[in-house]
């Protein structure tokens, strides 16, 4: 498991894998741990000291969303607590921010979170570019980028050309998750949010849900500043702060009027509003994603591309942007993930890379295609079907140490380039696919 560091400082990590995530998990437990307050006056100091050595864990992790998601928790608890606090009570609490405060100062993380304020921080900056294009990505993908794609999705088509960060997700489990939704879904997404702020929600006489409340929004904040939702034990407490809640609404029988339950269909509404109208709003390359294949440009594409990794590289879309890039080129191009997600290919340019699987589907469209290259291909020209094409439709390209074993065969019955200094991978395939010379 990985080990994080901060100035030569541990970052406190329970096992979780990040510590953003165990601060996260902090937050909602210094939030929490005041349920005892509620049960018994007296166990108000168990609650406190609680409070201080869990504080003192935060700041340890150094996470700047773990603080910020512990700050909006405790808000609905002080807003809905009792009034008015004994004096004891408030030097206990004064006693106990001075500790960590004290604390921060003694491991110097106040300077983590002063970067980004004073000075500018890569990881802020990056995040608000990735949060930034979000809107447009859920524009341009209507049924999701798919579950588990949003990061390399970025990566592939809208991160800045001149940056090569690596990505999972988008930093964020709200965008991440809205992103790989399909429309649909991204709507039950955030009604569900806020019926769960809903229920949450203390009334006059069912005060303690305020503890409820401020777990779930420190969870969501939390989960806004880094990808922490995706661990299932950061759920566990959530979960039950939302079943108690819901047992102290049937047993007091107070829940939200029908007005209210109206403002939560307006508020779900509105967000999806916002987003469509961020994303139609941004600026950038016309893409378009649906079943399974990605759309650069505005028109119907002129070429198609099956994507092999292995020749064209991890970061392919990043390849194809800075070429596209370089070149003024106006290409609409479609790339499809898989064989069964090409169409027909009447008049138009295919370019296939490396290993095809259905080569049936393949010996049907591409006698069709206008111009097909093939980038290290290693099936043979009569498994798709090409052994009696013209062989001034075919370019077959290799590099001069490949492995192919269909190297002769294609030899004899097309026409055939060797890339010299590479192998298997093509670093350079966009140009030998766009370029006329």
């Amino acid at each position: 498991m990985q080990d994080y560091y901060y100035n030569g400082i541990w970052r406190m990590d329970w096992g979780l894998g990040n510590p953003n995530k165990t601060a996260a998990l902090v937050a909602m437990l210094m939030v929490a741990v005041w349920s005892f307050a509620y049960i018994r006056r007296w166990l108000f100091w168990l609650s406190l000291v609680l409070f201080t050595g869990l504080g003192i864990s935060l700041i340890h992790t150094f996470s700047r969303g773990g603080v910020v998601a512990f700050l909006f928790g405790l808000t609905p608890l002080i807003y809905f607590a009792l009034r008015p606090w004994p004096k004891c009570k408030i030097i206990g609490c004064i006693v106990s921010i001075g500790l960590i405060l004290g604390v921060s100062i003694y491991l110097d993380a106040t300077g983590r979170y002063e970067e980004g304020l004073t000075t500018e921080d890569r990881s802020i900056t990056n995040r608000l570019a990735i949060w930034r294009v979000a809107p447009k990505m859920m524009i341009d993908a209507p049924y999701g980028w798919g579950i588990g794609n949003s990061g390399k999705s970025y990566m592939e088509w809208y991160q800045p050309l001149d940056h090569i960060e690596q990505y999972r997700t988008l930093v964020n489990s709200h965008l991440t998750w809205l992103v790989e939704f399909n429309w649909p879904s991204r709507f039950l997404y955030i009604s569900s949010w806020i019926i769960i702020f809903f229920i949450c929600w203390p009334n006059e006489g069912v005060r303690p849900l305020s503890i409820a409340l401020g777990i779930w929004i420190a969870f969501a904040v939390g989960a806004a500043f880094s990808s922490v939702a995706e661990s299932p034990w950061l759920w566990i407490l959530p979960l039950i702060s939302l079943s108690a809640a819901l047992v102290i609404r049937f047993q007091c029988k107070l829940w939200p009027d029908l007005k209210m339950w109206g403002l939560l269909f307006v508020g779900a509404g509105v967000s999806m509003f916002v987003l469509v109208a961020l994303g139609t709003t941004s600026s950038g390359m016309d893409i378009h994603a649906v079943n399974g294949c990605t759309i650069l440009g505005a028109k119907k594409p002129t070429v198609w591309i099956l994507i092999d990794d292995k020749i064209m590289g991890q970061n392919y879309g990043h390849i194809l942007r800075q070429y596209l890039s370089s070149s003024g080129s106006t290409y609409s191009i479609g790339i499809a993930d898989s064989d069964a997600a090409l169409p027909t290919l009447t008049g138009k340019t295919v370019v296939l890379a490396g290993s095809i699987y259905d080569m049936e589907k393949l010996r049907q469209i591409l006698p069709a295609a206008q111009r097909i290259i093939l980038l290290n291909p290693t099936f043979f020209p009569q498994q798709v079907g090409l052994e009696k094409q013209e062989s001034r439709n075919i370019l077959v390209v290799y590099g001069e140490f490949t492995q192919s074993p269909s190297v002769n065969r294609w030899a004899s019955c097309s026409n055939i380039k060797r890339i010299v200094g590479v192998g298997d991978f093509l670093p350079q395939w966009p140009r030998i696919v766009f370029d006329k010379n």
